[in-house]
């Protein structure tokens, strides 16, 4: 046992951590860390700066390899040896008949025998081999650590961009704070007791910030170890045997499910945008904002130009400007007036003229609301259940990334993400009312 346990210790060390397989040409990095010289190309592919290591997220400024061809004599050695199979261990037994336990039940979550299977208790209940089970479960596991690594990845992107900002905040303030020594230096007595008021307000803009970052990176600190202490746990999990695997794996997926998939609020509001209305896309029943009044749809129609652009069929507008790429953030206010109301983004190609399913796949990407209930336009349609109702919302775009997120814009509670899916046209902000619904951009 204690050979065996050497020789699992050498194959898991002569192992890259991103392809867990044996290391192929393997590189050290400037960590110390190594990996298969692919592995660790295609790992920072697209990146020119700041490349992080997989394994302690240290990050370099250049892409440093260094070839450890000691590490790749070692790798040979090690492939030479071989594990012997690892026998099933006798508590694999159930309890109440003492068979082996080769099935899994799906409404019980739990291992059962093929006496189990037939008795009156578990009769009607669907089961399967135990390795498909655990396949399936796999499966599931494997797609939460994806998601959870990219949100890992978008929170420490979050945490360096709020560093920076502050570190360029407090350069300026030490910046102007010389300026205002020089000049009150050069007026002496005349000016001191001006000198000592503006000291006084930049001390207090000094602890206003040093208080909001210190809120700001401790909170993504605090998700940053959770994630990590997560994703240890879901790594450990998936390399378990099968039987080991479906112990508490209810319990796994149920830590999952509660994981808040979302952007911070202060990422998000710095990439606030002003957004307009484009006129040519109105439908005729529409009243675009002038003055104080907001957007709204109108009993009579009105005569406009036909344009290809135009709405005629849905009480639809597009925002004026379209986007290709980047972040973005806008705000809507519906106005509670018992009318029902879309805000989210369409594609360019969304069928202007007929009818077409609210959904992602029709591209609309939107949530909808009418006497005071919300849901997401996907099909089928998903009911939301905010905390409260929102009188604002905020509309956050990342086109890259594939993500569009609706806030409650007073709260920032998450209302609803749609499934990240690559964009592949260019999206306008997206608006939809009935009769006696209207909407005012904030």
């Amino acid at each position: 046992m204690a050979a065996t346990a050497q020789l699992g210790n050498l194959k898991e060390e002569a192992s890259c951590s991103i392809c867990l397989e044996y290391f192929i040409d393997p590189v050290t990095i400037d960590c110390g860390h190594n990996f298969c010289r692919s592995c660790i190309t295609q790992s920072w592919e697209g990146k020119d700066e700041d490349f992080p290591c997989p394994q302690c997220r240290e990050t370099s400024s250049g892409k440093s390899l260094r070839p450890n061809r000691q590490l790749g004599n070692i790798v040979e050695i090690a492939k030479q040896f071989h594990l012997p199979p690892v026998k099933p261990p006798e508590e694999n037994l159930c309890e109440k008949h003492e068979e082996k336990l080769r099935l899994f039940c799906a409404e019980d979550q739990r291992m059962i025998c093929w006496v189990c299977r037939e008795s009156k208790e578990h009769k009607t209940h669907s089961a399967s081999p135990i390795e498909e089970a655990a396949e399936e479960y796999k499966v599931k596991l494997q797609e939460w650590l994806r998601l959870l690594k990219k949100e890992e990845e978008y929170i420490l992107e979050s945490k360096v961009k709020e560093e920076e900002q502050y570190k360029t905040m407090r350069s300026k303030l030490r910046t102007e704070k010389k300026k205002i020594e020089s000049e009150f230096e050069k007026l002496q007595q005349l000016l001191k007791e001006n000198e000592q008021t503006l000291h006084r307000r930049l001390e207090e803009m000094e602890k206003k910030i040093t208080m909001v970052e210190n809120e700001n990176i401790t909170k993504l600190s605090n998700q940053v170890t959770s994630l990590n202490a997560l994703i240890t746990e879901m790594e450990k999990k998936c390399e378990e045997p099968a039987w080991e695997l479906l112990k508490d794996v209810r319990s796994t997926l149920s830590r999952c499910n509660n994981v808040k998939i979302q952007c911070p609020e202060a990422m998000v509001m710095s990439y606030k945008v002003m957004v307009t209305l484009d006129p040519e896309t109105a439908h005729p029943r529409l009243l675009l904002p002038e003055g104080q009044r907001p957007l709204r749809c109108s009993d009579t129609t009105q005569l406009l130009p036909d344009t290809t652009k135009r709405f005629t069929y849905y009480y639809c507008v597009l925002g004026s400007e379209g986007f290709t790429s980047g972040r973005h953030y806008w705000e809507v206010q519906p106005l509670q007036k018992g009318g029902g109301w879309h805000v989210g983004v369409a594609a360019e190609s969304v069928n202007r003229n007929g009818r077409f399913t609210w959904s992602p796949e029709q591209g609309v990407w939107a949530i909808g609301g009418c006497h005071g209930h919300c849901k997401a336009l996907t099909y089928p349609e998903t009911p939301l259940s905010p905390r409260e109702k929102p009188l604002k919302l905020g509309v956050y775009l990342d086109y890259e990334g594939g993500r569009l997120s609706l806030y409650n814009a007073d709260s920032m509670e998450l209302l609803y993400t749609f499934p990240q899916a690559p964009f592949t046209q260019r999206l306008f902000p997206y608006f939809w009312l009935c009769p006696g619904g209207e909407l005012r951009l904030v």
